[in-house]
């Protein structure tokens, strides 16, 4: 088998990211492409985050709360020339403003681990997204500043505090900036309580043109060009930069309600459309109604009763010590009020992907289910392949012609840890790809070698048995037996599929003159096989060793764990 390459160029500064598929962290990869190796941590997988391949780019599906997992990384990012810079932009939030033990889980807990992790690959800067909603809105004439203290009393916000306090005292040599994000949008919204407002001002509902108290409810807004343009510039400061700081990632002005309608419905009708104010003491009980009903339909509100205790007031912030330290301002053209047009335009011109974006944004999945199970099967992965072969030897014993025992036990190891390959890089990334293109494979060697199809389905079963077996002992609540059916049983019925598809294909075809049969225990000959390690490989390159299923073994060899012993 030839060697798998992937090399990255280490000239290049490594840059370790968190939080890679999501809003921010999908656009600094953009912005930091040729500028670094690109370590990426996210806990969805390339494919499913949308995010281009680029080169000098490994991507790790990981959660960051599972310690053990998370540390593996290390390894990779040491082999491939280390990361001076560990960006943690991963972490939870939604806004029902109720507590949920993920805000502990991954702020938390998942920092913790984060920061351990920089140490292990001998970071020398560890940079935090932080956020200006942790601190309490300021009192009149007053201002948020770097030295404010994350003091705000919401669950988020405690998370938020209990993080930057424990990067203030680990005990890590690194240097630690801080950065407190303002409200981040790009030109497609992609800002939770904007895309809301939009959504009803530029409407037609009855309630388009109402406005909370005077409509001076009032944030700091950043582009998303202008946050990674920053992010950029606080990672290549190195030493530049004190060995603790807070940055506050914002412009010094806020933008209210009513600048923010004033713009949207100029830009939509050419003219600015007057709002109707409603006193907080009217708003409070018209949402809590509202919230009540909708919620009771199963469909509540965006606009929720927390949001009351907010009207009219102003999230004041002073980044001028951070635009002077860096040499950064954002930009004007990126203003929020000015790059409305834009938002509008998108908006009416291209209503569908708006609204996935904007959806998308909005959707926080505390814990990915198949994470859980693909973690679990992982570690179960060496007794998993044994109990496989032991159940396929065992259903060998019901028939008179014995087609898999022509197959030494090192031989129906190596295809077993194939398959589990194959099975859980599917469950880790949500593509069945390589599911389908591994049955057609063994189908297609299968036939060649006169294995009955009822033989090889009946050892897809028994594979199928022994996963689900062990996936019944997960005691997380976020794995149910639905996504244990969707993820194993339908994800092996399309393997069944596949290979009495084929099976027919090749029966109908007949032989061709001359052919050979293949030898039952000849793997490394599988040219289809050998790609498709590759390819897995290539998604899985931390999880296995691909190298050791494809050299010839001795006839007592084993594969389990990766490696002949």
């Amino acid at each position: 088998m030839t060697k798998h390459v992937d090399t990255m160029d280490e000239r290049l500064p490594g840059i370790l990211v968190t939080g890679a598929s999501g809003f921010v962290g999908r656009h600094f990869l953009e912005a930091a492409k040729g500028k670094y190796r690109l370590f990426c941590l996210a806990r969805r997988s390339q494919l499913e985050a949308g995010v281009p391949r680029l080169e000098n780019q490994r991507w790790t599906q990981v959660d960051i709360a599972h310690r053990e997992a998370l540390l593996e990384v290390a390894d990779c990012v040491i082999d491939h020339g280390g990361a001076d810079v560990v960006l943690h932009l991963a972490g939870y939030y939604d806004f029902t403003y109720k507590d949920n033990p993920e805000y502990e889980r991954t702020n938390v807990l998942g920092t913790w681990n984060v920061l351990d992790l920089a140490q292990a690959v001998g970071a020398r800067h560890f940079i935090y997204s932080s956020s200006l909603a942790a601190c309490r809105f300021p009192s009149a004439g007053t201002s948020i500043d770097e030295d404010s203290e994350p003091d705000a009393d919401f669950p988020y916000a405690r998370s938020k505090r209990a993080a930057e306090k424990l990067i203030r005292e680990h005990a890590g040599s690194f240097r630690r900036s801080i950065l407190r994000f303002a409200a981040i949008y790009s030109d497609w919204c992609e800002y939770p309580p904007v895309y809301a407002f939009l959504g009803n001002w530029l409407s037609s509902a009855w309630n388009a043109r109402l406005l909370g108290g005077r409509g001076a409810s009032a944030v700091p807004y950043l582009h998303i060009h202008d946050l990674t343009a920053l992010l950029l510039k606080v990672a290549a400061a190195g030493d530049a930069l004190p060995r603790q700081c807070v940055l506050n990632a914002s412009p010094s002005h806020t933008t209210s309600h009513r600048e923010l309608y004033c713009a949207a419905t100029k830009f939509l009708h050419g003219e600015e459309c007057r709002p109707v104010c409603v006193p907080r003491a009217l708003a409070l009980p018209a949402v809590a109604v509202r919230q009540f009903v909708l919620g009771l339909l199963g469909c509540p509100p965006f606009v929720r009763v927390w949001m009351m205790r907010y009207i009219d007031r102003e999230l004041r912030v002073d980044a001028s010590r951070t635009h002077a330290l860096l040499g950064w301002e954002p930009t004007p053209r990126y203003d929020l009020r000015r790059r409305m047009l834009i938002l509008v335009e998108n908006m009416k011109s291209h209503p569908e992907l708006w609204r996935l974006r904007n959806e998308a944004a909005i959707v926080h999945v505390a814990q990915r289910p198949n994470l859980v199970m693909y973690n679990h099967l992982r570690r179960r992965r060496e007794s998993i392949i044994l109990d496989v072969v032991g159940a396929i030897r065992l259903e060998q014993r019901d028939y008179t012609c014995r087609d898999y025992e022509r197959m030494s036990e090192a031989t129906l190891q190596a295809y077993v840890a194939l398959f589990f390959e194959v099975l859980v890089s599917a469950m880790r990334t949500r593509d069945h790809t390589p599911v389908r293109t591994y049955a057609r494979i063994l189908a297609y060697h299968r036939k060649r070698q006169g294995f009955a199809l009822e033989h090889v389905c009946r050892a897809v079963h028994a594979f199928r048995d022994v996963i689900r077996d062990s996936l019944a002992g997960i005691t997380e609540s976020v794995v149910t037996p639905a996504l244990i059916n969707e993820y194993v049983d339908l994800s092996l019925q399309l393997a069944l599929d596949e290979i009495e598809e084929t099976y027919a294909q090749l029966a109908a075809k007949g032989g061709e003159p001359g052919e050979q049969a293949d030898d039952v225990n000849a793997l490394s000959d599988n040219i289809e096989l050998v790609k498709l390690v590759d390819e897995l490989h290539d998604v899985c390159r931390e999880g296995w060793d691909a190298e050791s299923l494809f050299r010839e073994p001795a006839p007592d060899e084993s594969v389990v764990g990766g490696t002949r012993s």
